[in-house]
């Protein structure tokens, strides 16, 4: 069985069944994590507790408590959406694909239940949807790297809280006590925390876009630096990149490090994460591992930065591409493998086998839901899509429905009715 009923009309068979039209299935997927609840038996959170720097392992979902089936749904779903249909609102009321190929990897208890991948993360010739020859086109693997886009911002947090471990910045402090530059335009109160919270009262992004109004680097980071408020500072939450590039700024001067330098000599060094990384362009890169993304000029226009199309082994935002490829808010490559680590160590409270990344204080006060990945304390569960669903273009779809699957079925595994 898949979830869902199916909608009337000449779509695939398999399309029609996962389409979702059954509004009790989508509310029970988007409300889970209010429901869920800390595994039941008292032993096992004791053993959890003694294992805090344990590492990821293979092995069945029953080893640790939950049921198979749903995971064997789970990757029917998750392929069904390969095939080009008129998902709705998710592909804008046209027959396109939710993705070319994805990753899926699913955490629980420290165990690896489910990491499988489907499709193609090389498929398209072109913005329209013309198909590469067959010896051109890539699948997607379990080790497949792809575009992190805004994950990158959680790997930006933890950096920032090691630092507040180290004494080299204050939640509480302003932004102007690191960079002076940065108290124009009514920013004089802006503090760390409210960067790192969305409430600093930037714009969503920098305007004009970095990779249109300003001729060199140099440029850029001060343009950053002396951006305007759209919000007074604490009044607003508005999911802000401009905060995380602020917050970049802060790091490098407080560390004397550039941010992908600090982030392998910290974070992913330390937890042997060697397909995580920035990619400046002068990476000698396997592309045959990575996922293709958009033919942005297509999108763009004469705006899109003149790159080779499709973008492919450099970051996809052109923000960040402005930037040389490292900034706060995006630019990070990864895999399924190499976030379930991260996970891991969040659910870890901080540490993954020997190595401890944020202190056991630090880390019991953080708990994030990425875009394509969720961990969850209470239940030591940990959830990753990866998809390129750009590819060939950002106006096909929007990966959401993929979301809600994958978090349906993780709760039906744990049990949970409709």
């Amino acid at each position: 069985m898949l979830v869902g009923k199916a909608r009337a009309g000449n779509l695939p068979e398999l399309a029609q069944e996962v389409l979702v039209q059954d509004r009790a299935v989508l509310a029970a997927s988007q409300n889970y994590w209010q429901h869920l609840q800390a595994p039941s038996s008292p032993s096992n959170l004791v053993l959890y507790a003694l294992e805090a720097g344990r590492v990821l392992e293979y092995g069945t979902p029953e080893s640790v408590g939950l049921l198979s089936w749903p995971f064997v749904q789970l990757e029917k779903n998750i392929s069904a959406y390969l095939i080009p249909a008129n998902y709705s609102s998710a592909t804008y009321n046209e027959i396109h694909p939710i993705y070319p190929g994805a990753t899926v990897m699913i955490g629980h208890q420290g165990t690896i239940v489910s990491h499988f991948a489907v499709g193609e993360v090389v498929k398209y010739a072109n913005e329209n949807g013309s198909e590469l020859e067959s010896d051109k086109k890539i699948s997607a693997k379990l080790d497949t790297i792809y575009d992190m886009a805004s994950l990158t911002k959680v790997f930006t947090t933890i950096l920032a809280l090691q630092q507040l471990e180290r004494g080299l910045i204050g939640l509480n402090c302003t932004v102007s006590t690191y960079i002076p530059d940065f108290a124009v335009n009514g920013k004089e109160n802006v503090t760390i925390l409210q960067l790192l919270t969305h409430t600093a009262g930037f714009d969503a992004d920098p305007v004009p876009p970095l990779w249109t109004g300003y001729a060199s680097y140099i440029a850029r980071r001060q343009a950053i630096i002396r951006q305007g408020l759209l919000n007074r500072p604490g009044t607003t939450y508005l999911y802000s990149d401009l905060s995380f590039m602020t917050m970049q700024i802060v790091l490098e001067v407080v560390t004397g490090l550039t941010l992908d330098v600090l982030l392998e000599r910290d974070f992913t060094g330390p937890l042997g994460m060697t397909d995580t990384f920035f990619n400046t362009g002068n990476l000698a890169l396997d592309t045959s591992r990575i996922a293709a993304t958009e033919f942005q000029i297509a999108v763009q226009g004469a705006d899109e930065p003149q790159r080779p199309q499709p973008v492919w082994g450099t970051v996809h935002d052109e923000n960040a591409w402005s930037l040389d490829g490292v900034s706060g808010h995006a630019g990070i490559f990864s895999t399924s493998m190499n976030l379930g680590i991260f996970c891991q160590m969040i659910l870890n409270n901080g540490k993954y086998g020997d190595v401890r990344i944020l202190d056991l204080k630090t880390a019991g006060h953080t708990g994030f839901t990425g875009m394509s990945m969720v961990i969850d304390r209470p239940s030591n569960t940990f959830m990753v899509l990866l998809t390129n669903r750009v590819h060939p273009s950002r106006t096909w779809s929007s990966p959401n429905i993929a979301r809600e699957m994958v978090g349906y079925w993780v709760r039906k595994a744990m049990g949970f009715g409709e």
